[in-house]
């Protein structure tokens, strides 16, 4: 059983629902320590968390998207490929 799923493709733009036959890619991410001390003290209190979330992406985001976690920022979705920088105005193609 997977804890702390997100039930939904984590693309903030798409809805598609989680389901293990749509394919798809699957993240873990370990939460950060300031929510790890406090997932530690639920834990004693009887609250049963767990210090590693996971994250969704559908099968048609995750050929466009991947995740990344950065601390103090949490998770975020970038593309796969970044903008190519535009080509400069002094290169030309020869002629055929």
């Amino acid at each position: 059983m997977i804890l702390n799923l997100h039930p939904k493709c984590a693309n903030p733009s798409c809805a598609e629902a989680f389901g293990w036959v749509a394919g798809g890619k699957l993240f873990r991410f370990q939460r950060e320590s300031k929510v790890l001390n406090r997932t530690i003290s639920s834990e004693m209190n009887g609250n049963h968390s767990h210090p590693i979330e996971h994250f969704w992406l559908c099968e048609r985001c995750s050929n466009i998207y991947t995740l990344r976690y950065d601390p103090g920022r949490g998770v975020s979705i970038f593309p796969l490929w970044p903008k190519l920088p535009a080509a400069k105005s002094s290169m030309h193609l020869p002629s055929s």
